[in-house]
């Protein structure tokens, strides 16, 4: 791993990559509903079937209808260029920023999956969109607590059109960063008021957050689509059970082959397990990123009802890892880069 870690990749083999990356989505774009399974098709059906039958404009406004919406604006076709364009970005953007060969494996192995899920009419081509947006504004030169002022109100602009609980996701950035950027006792304060809060809030918030699994799973017993869903551990009953059912789906998700050993099961956690240690490896844990990232990751495992659905979802956000410079490295690399006294720095990256 820490061969991994310190080999650097030169410009060359990332805009190979990027194009190869290229070439294997146009592939799986044209020739995806050869081999992919119906179930991959369903949002894009729903939100096609909203588009030709529905009045959307005066329809019950979910998520599902405010996308077919932005779909319907655009037209069929700068639809599909919008996605095609979302994919290439993203595969820019990872290749551009795979300055070790830790991050070019990563990128690899996460753009497969991205390619697999993404190459269609769904609900997140306008959160990759997002994300993709949240990563420009990291990249300029502004303080941390206005570039998460900026993504939490692009994340609130997100929930109000779009899907409620990004809003969740927002206060818990803020959540996070609030504790990221505080010290010693006023960390614990933090800590000690935000856990009270959480125990104040009615018990039917938590309740309605958890139970979206249970509901969402009621009925899809013995479908095609069933095999990788699972139910909470406990019923909810307010906070109480919050804690355990959310670790019990973080549980499924890294470990998932041991409940369900084949290839979808093993690709999912090797996936998650690698972007853990691409994450951690930079050490950047107060980053923007890192907080979305790590905030996109608790509030799926609230309510996720299967293994599929939070793989699509991790592929709209996981991309951003690539947008968190890495922070001072290891001892030895240090002393070696002492050294030998390159010109173009130790953390050209950054």
């Amino acid at each position: 791993m820490k061969t991994l870690y310190r080999t650097r990749i030169n410009p060359e083999l990332r805009v190979v990559s990027a194009i190869f990356l290229l070439l294997l989505s146009g592939l799986i774009y044209f020739y995806q509903r050869v081999f992919l399974p119906d179930y991959f098709f369903i949002d894009e059906k729903t939100i096609t079937d909203l588009i030709r039958y529905t009045d959307l404009d005066i329809s019950l406004q979910d998520s599902f209808t405010s996308t077919a919406l932005v779909y319907a604006v655009i037209g069929p076709e700068w639809s599909q260029i919008l996605l095609l364009l979302a994919t290439a970005a993203v595969i820019v953007y990872v290749c551009k920023k795979s300055y070790r060969l830790l991050d070019l494996l990563f990128a690899f192995l996460l753009m497969l999956s991205f390619a697999l899920f993404n190459l269609k009419l769904s609900k997140e081509v306008i959160v990759i969109m997002l994300n993709l947006t949240a990563c420009a504004v990291c990249a300029m030169q502004l303080s941390d607590r206005k570039k998460i002022t900026i993504v939490t109100v692009l994340y609130l602009l997100y929930a109000w059109k779009f899907r409620v609980y990004y809003a969740v996701i927002a206060a818990l950035m803020l959540a996070l960063y609030a504790i990221a950027s505080s010290r010693g006792k006023w960390r614990l304060c933090l800590v000690i008021g935000m856990l009270l809060l959480c125990c104040a809030i009615p018990g039917d918030f938590w309740d309605q957050l958890q139970q979206a699994r249970d509901v969402a799973n009621a009925n899809r017993e013995g479908l095609s689509d069933s095999k990788t869903m699972f139910t909470n551990l406990l019923a909810p009953n307010g906070v109480l059970t919050v804690v355990p059912n959310a670790l019990f789906a973080a549980v499924r998700f890294y470990f998932a082959p041991l409940f369900s050993l084949r290839v979808q099961e093993i690709f999912l956690s090797s996936t998650l397990w690698f972007l853990t240690v691409v994450l951690f490896k930079r050490r950047n844990y107060g980053h923007p990123l890192f907080l979305l990232l790590a905030a996109n990751f608790i509030i799926q495992t609230f309510f996720e009802p299967d293994l599929g659905s939070f793989f699509r979802h991790l592929s709209a956000y996981a991309f951003c890892v690539f947008g968190i410079r890495y922070m001072v490295p290891d001892h030895e690399e240090m002393q070696q880069a002492s050294m030998t006294a390159r010109p173009d720095g130790l953390d050209q990256e950054t």
